[in-house]
Parts: C-alpha cells; structure tokens; sequence
C-alpha cells in the first residue's frame, strides 16, 4: 500500500457519462485500490450518486473548487484553469504529487516549495478541438472551438516540456510531437478498460449494431446513423442502438439525429439510450455484433476497446486513434474513410460476420486491461514519489 497524497486536476465533470469522465474515473479508483488519498481540482460539483449510478464507487479526501462567481465563468477548460490558481496552490501545497489531466496554464503556479519532479500531465485529448460534421449549424459550437484555439495557440496555455508528460496513446503522441513540438520519447499511458467485466463467452448475439459515445457533434453520429442505415440496406432486420451520455449541448444534437433517422429510414430500427449504466453498456455490447466510430482525428476511444472485449467488430475511421492504435490499422478490425466506405464495409462485415476471428479481437483488448494499467500506474508512482 502506497498511502500517499495525490492530486488529480480535471478541468470536465466527472458526473456525466463520457470517455474522458470515465478514464479519471478509473484513474482515482486504482489509486484508491493501491492506498492513496484523494484531492481532486475541479470547477464542475461532484455528484456522487450519479457517479455511483454511472460507474461505481470512488473515494475522494478532498475537493477543490471555485469560488460561486468564478464557476460561473468556467467553461472553458483553458479560462477555468486561470480562474483556479488559488486553489490549485493550495492543493499543490497538501499533496505529495499532482497528475494533470491533459496539462496546461497550471504549471506555472506552482509553489516554489513543490518538487516539480512529482508534477505530471496525462494527456487525454488531442491538440486541437473535434470538428463536427455539424459544425456549421451550431454557431454557438463553433465560437467555442475558435475560442478554444486561440488560447491554444499561445504556448503558456500548453502543457510544460519541461515536465513529464504521458500520451493516452500513438494518435495523442503524434499531434503532440508534430504540433506543440514535444518530445519524440514521450510514453503512452493507456486507459484502464473493464476487459473482464465485458468479456464475450460465445452467448449467441443479436441482429444488432451499437454506436457508444457522448450525444456530441464532435462523435459524428450522424455519419454512423448514415452508415447502419445505407450498410444494412440487405439486412433490413439489423437494429441499431445509441448509447449516449448527455451534455450541454446534447439537446439541439439529439433533435437533428432524431430528424435524420426519420429522413433515412425506419425509426423503429433505431433505439437511443440516454446516460446507460455500465450494467447497460455491458448488456447491449454482449448481444451487439458491430460498433460503429464515426469519429475522427481523435485519440483511441475507450467504447471500441470495450466493445472488442464483449466480441463485437469494430467499424472504425482510419483518421483517428482507434484504427491507427486499436485496430492496429485493420489487423484487428475496419476502418472507413467515408459514410460511403464506412457503408460498403459495413455491408461486407455482415455478409462475411460467420468469418471474422472474434477470438483475435478479445485478445487483442488485454493489451489495456485493467492489470495493464495497473502495472504501468503502479510503475510511474514508485518512479515519482
């Protein structure tokens, strides 16, 4: 048992569904599991019900929070962290060591008295915001991203070369290295994925394809909606399911989606699960055979490593972590270019489904295991502290 004071800076709400919110998760549960304490820096409230309802129990010593006024103001990710400076210095000044989820604006206010060895950033997401297939519909969507970029094209807003700096995976490393100039040695730090709660046992599976992800522009569902319905135009008894957390923004999204399923095809053949549990995911991924990842230039997503380990097929865009990292750029897996691709490769998937080596694919997944992580987390700690 490590028994050491850690903290965790994470600049999104852990209380919605959502593959960054699920990895910090994961994160402050293996270092619950290892004996650590838990400080976290946030300016979204935690709700540890929802949490609990989402993905299970977590310990956490102590929260960190804006002020009421500031919080109001935290939106952004970038502003957020220059609104939190002084409780930022406060947590630096009561852990033993800091891991920055994705980095930036904080390292400088570190106190002279914190050694910045026990400084690290774990970066998440990539170097640039999603662009939506969307984009130009949601005005307000794109004010943000441009928003967003300015502040990321000034250097002190990024994370600090000057301290150890983790890529969630090769896609994260290389946007890293070719954009900000990092360094080429960088490691990877992949997530932790329940590999074993999810594992497929050969139960026989639906007539069902999945998309899982946060209800967002940037998920591109609706080119994965465009996808199942033109894919499966030979196999009009495919059911498609979303399975969703929802945002800010999910509303005005979920109405467009809504309106593209009843221009493409049958409604009934589409099923959206807001927020599902993981018991939700678990059950919808074991008797799905296909998951389909519109997104593009993005790190890999954890929904494709679960959705191999519960033996589905993974339908992916090459532009993007997933096929590149995951898919090991279609040894494990397909990926698309385009909705029109994506649709051809979707139709061959089925017509050849008795064909593909589903037991390479759940192989595949123990590479980001649980264990994995914990090996590699337990590795970095006793290297830090």
């Amino acid at each position: 048992m490590m028994n050491k004071k850690i903290g965790i800076v994470v600049m999104l709400s852990l209380s919605v569904g959502g593959g960054v919110a699920r990895v910090c998760f994961d994160l402050i549960k293996e270092l619950n599991n290892l004996g650590n304490k838990i400080y976290v820096l946030t300016p979204f409230k935690l709700d540890y019900n929802k949490i609990k309802e989402l993905y299970g129990n977590i310990h956490i010593y102590r929260v960190y929070y804006p002020g009421w006024i500031k919080a109001k103001f935290c939106k952004d990710a970038i502003l957020s962290r220059k609104l939190m400076k002084k409780q930022f210095i406060k947590m630096a000044k009561e852990v033993d060591m800091i891991i920055d989820i994705d980095g930036g604006v904080l390292q400088d206010y570190l106190p002279e008295s914190f050694d910045k060895s026990k400084y690290m950033v774990w970066r998440l997401c990539c170097t640039k915001p999603q662009e939506s297939s969307w984009g130009e519909k949601n005005i307000k969507k794109s004010i943000k991203n441009s928003f967003h970029r300015f502040f990321l094209d000034n250097k002190k807003n990024q994370p600090s070369k000057d301290f150890k700096i983790y890529a969630l995976d090769k896609w994260t490393k290389k946007e890293l290295v070719d954009y900000w100039g990092m360094d080429e040695n960088m490691e990877y730090l992949y997530p932790p994925i329940q590999v074993n709660e999810l594992l497929y046992k050969g139960n026989k599976k639906k007539n069902q394809i999945t998309v899982l992800g946060r209800i967002s522009h940037e998920k591109r569902i609706d080119d994965s909606i465009k996808i199942f319905f033109n894919g499966t135009k030979n196999f009009p008894d495919y059911k498609l399911i979303i399975l969703g957390g929802l945002i800010s923004d999910s509303a005005d999204y979920m109405k467009d989606l809504k309106n593209l399923i009843e221009e493409l095809g049958n409604p009934e053949r589409v099923e959206i699960i807001e927020s599902p549990s993981f018991n939700k995911i678990r059950e919808v991924l074991l008797n799905s055979k296909v998951l389909i990842d519109s997104q593009r230039d993005v790190s890999l997503t954890m929904t494709a490593i679960e959705s191999m380990a519960a033996g589905c097929v993974v339908l992916a865009y090459k532009n993007a972590g997933t096929y590149l990292d995951v898919l090991e750029n279609g040894k494990f897996g397909f990926g698309f270019n385009n909705t029109e691709e994506g649709s051809e490769k979707l139709e061959k998937i089925l017509e050849n489904y008795s064909k593909i080596n589903i037991k390479k694919i759940i192989e595949r997944t123990k590479a980001f295991s649980r264990e994995k992580f914990i090996e590699n987390i337990r590795r970095i700690l006793n290297e830090t502290i």
